[in-house]
């Protein structure tokens, strides 16, 4: 099966729209996080999810103070 590229841009959110996308990932990644203890998943798999949680946060951080 072939997947296919198309050229689209995206179109460029306001400041407020990048931070509910953030927001919205961020939250994902918690129930990730969660669903994942729950699983009691190897520890490689709740270290990167973690560290993924982390990089989000940041993120918000950055873009709130923007």
């Amino acid at each position: 099966m072939e997947t296919h590229r198309t050229n689209q841009t995206l179109p460029i959110h306001p400041q407020k729209d990048l931070i509910a996308l953030t927001e919205e990932h961020l939250s994902e990644w918690f129930q990730l996080l969660d669903d994942l203890q729950d699983a009691h998943a190897p520890t490689d798999q709740l270290v990167y999810c973690r560290k993924e949680i982390t990089r989000l946060q940041r993120n918000l951080y950055q873009l709130r103070s923007a």
